[in-house]
């Protein structure tokens, strides 16, 4: 239901056993250097900008994905997630208050945009029964977590019922969350090129959305590791909830193999077509990878298998792209 947001000053997430991992390092530093505020808006502009793209490909996706949850397409952030000169300041745009969500992305197409919610909303309850406010000194994400959890449980029931308050006037809110793609996406800001997917969640690094020129080409670095869920190089046992209808029809390879990287290339071109941005754009974005990362002109290993040259995997998306044409002329169904 929920895209959840990585705590903005929290220490890098360590790469987990399993996750399949996508890019390379870089000395970027990101927006450490800048102004709070400044720093701020800048991280949380690039929040919003994943949550749009990565709701677009959940809920397109959802016939293909192996697991399906009634989500809302939000992201939600809480005060508590914040440390030192950033907390004040995110309570005071956002109207935060310790652990209670705050509402930091609602994609127009989204249940909650639907609804009406928009950035600065905070969630007081749901269906009656209200949400923990937690130790607002305490800097952590585990209080947003479990009201998180929370809010996932009311929604997997059907229509919720919330009480918001947005400027200091409350009101009430109903919300129709909608079957999509379970795998949340968060922002980790480390000022690398990467982006990984675990099983449970798709992550992406601030440093690899600023290379994305447009949505079209961040929409290929998020279906990407999308893919990877969708074609189960990875899974989670607690990861549970409805396969897609046309899951059984994608035809290539499941689990985890040499060729899962090059698979997860193929198959993200036709989920990010799928959810209507172009699939070309995945060559430029390739290019300016290459010229934003060295590292990127060569051939790695990683745990997710052989991770080819920028330059290989362009030769490859070639016929991949020159497929989906031909289907799209055909209106054959874009099934990988």
């Amino acid at each position: 239901m929920t895209a959840r947001r990585a705590p903005v000053l929290a220490a890098l997430l360590v790469l987990g056993l399993g996750a399949a991992a996508c890019g390379h390092p870089s000395p970027d530093a990101g927006f450490a250097e800048a102004p709070p505020a400044v720093r701020l808006e800048a991280l949380n502009a690039v929040d919003v900008r994943v949550a749009r793209v990565s709701w677009t490909l959940a809920r397109a996706n959802a016939d293909l994905c192996p697991v399906n949850r009634r989500r809302a397409g939000w992201t939600l952030q809480s005060a508590s997630q914040y440390g030192g000169e950033l907390r004040p300041l995110a309570e005071a745009r956002y109207g935060l208050d310790g652990d209670l969500p705050g509402v930091l992305a609602a994609p127009a197409d989204s249940p909650a945009g639907e609804a009406g919610l928009a950035q600065g909303d905070l969630i007081l309850s749901v269906n009656g029964q209200p949400l923990s406010r937690g130790e607002a000194a305490v800097e952590s994400y585990d209080g947003l977590q479990a009201n998180i959890a929370v809010l996932d449980a009311a929604a997997a029931r059907g229509p919720v019922s919330l009480r918001v308050r947005r400027d200091g006037v409350e009101r009430e809110v109903t919300i129709r969350p909608v079957l999509a793609c379970v795998y949340p996406t968060q922002v980790e800001v480390t000022g690398t090129l990467r982006s990984r997917a675990d099983g449970r969640n798709i992550f992406i690094s601030d440093g690899m959305v600023s290379v994305a020129a447009d949505d079209d080409q961040l929409a290929f670095v998020l279906a990407h590791e999308l893919a990877h869920a969708v074609l189960e190089h990875r899974t989670q046992p607690d990861v549970t909830g409805t396969r897609g209808a046309s899951n059984w029809a994608i035809s290539l390879r499941r689990g985890l193999s040499l060729s899962a990287e090059a698979d997860a290339d193929k198959a993200g071109l036709f989920l990010l077509t799928r959810a209507g941005f172009d699939p070309w754009r995945s060559v430029e974005f390739l290019t300016s990878y290459e010229e934003a990362d060295r590292g990127a002109r060569y051939a790695q290993v990683n745990s997710g298998g052989v991770y080819e040259s920028a330059s290989s995997r362009r030769r490859a998306l070639q016929p991949v792209l020159a497929d989906i044409a031909a289907r799209r002329a055909a209106n054959r169904a874009l099934i990988p």
